[in-house]
């Protein structure tokens, strides 16, 4: 019985590309390793946390793709997610009280960038639907850290995180036969 092969073999990595992953990982780690050495040596603020982050972050969308899910939204929204947590490390760790105001004006601008990038591709929206709404939900977590930092922070943060939540509000409300569809499919009780 000879076993009949379902998916293609896959191609062997460009040996240039692999040898530069591998030398990017190298120095990406001995780099990591001195900033928290000489940080830990000088002592004072933790800003060697803030420069494995950065390295991470680049490390992740640059040489460590995710090629089978790997679509303009889903990296939109790696980048948010990396560029927020960024922001909040510089926050807690370098120079406090800015990043209230800024975090939310930054996730409003990625939702804001997203829903252009999805209204113009209107034919295949119903690929990225879950993408997006995962970038809404990053984007509505900015509003418990705007009202938690009330006191301290400004109407600014209030501002755009409230208009986060009716940007995401609008996309549910416009696209609710998608959205429902969406969820049938992904919870398994789409009737075919």
């Amino acid at each position: 019985m000879n076993p009949k092969i379902t998916y293609p073999i896959p191609e062997r990595q460009n040996t240039f590309y692999r040898s530069l992953r591998n030398i990017a990982r190298i120095v990406f780690l001995c780099a990591s390793a001195i900033c928290l050495l000489i940080n830990f040596l000088v002592k004072g603020k933790m800003w060697s946390l803030i420069v494995v982050w950065s390295l991470f972050s680049v490390w992740k969308l640059v040489f460590s793709l995710r090629l089978v899910e790997f679509s303009i939204f889903s990296h939109v929204i790696r980048i948010s997610f990396y560029v927020a947590v960024l922001l909040l490390l510089i926050d807690h760790f370098l120079a406090r009280g800015w990043a209230q105001t800024v975090i939310p004006i930054v996730l409003f601008a990625f939702l804001l960038l997203m829903f252009i990038i999805f209204y113009a591709t209107y034919d295949r929206r119903a690929r990225h639907l879950s993408s997006i709404m995962l970038l809404g939900l990053l984007c509505l977590t900015s509003i418990p850290y705007s009202i938690h930092s009330w006191p301290i922070t400004n109407w600014i943060a209030f501002a755009f995180s409230t208009a986060s939540f009716v940007l995401f509000l609008i996309m549910i409300i416009a696209n609710r036969k998608d959205i429902l569809y969406e969820l049938k499919a992904r919870l398994g009780t789409k009737q075919s």
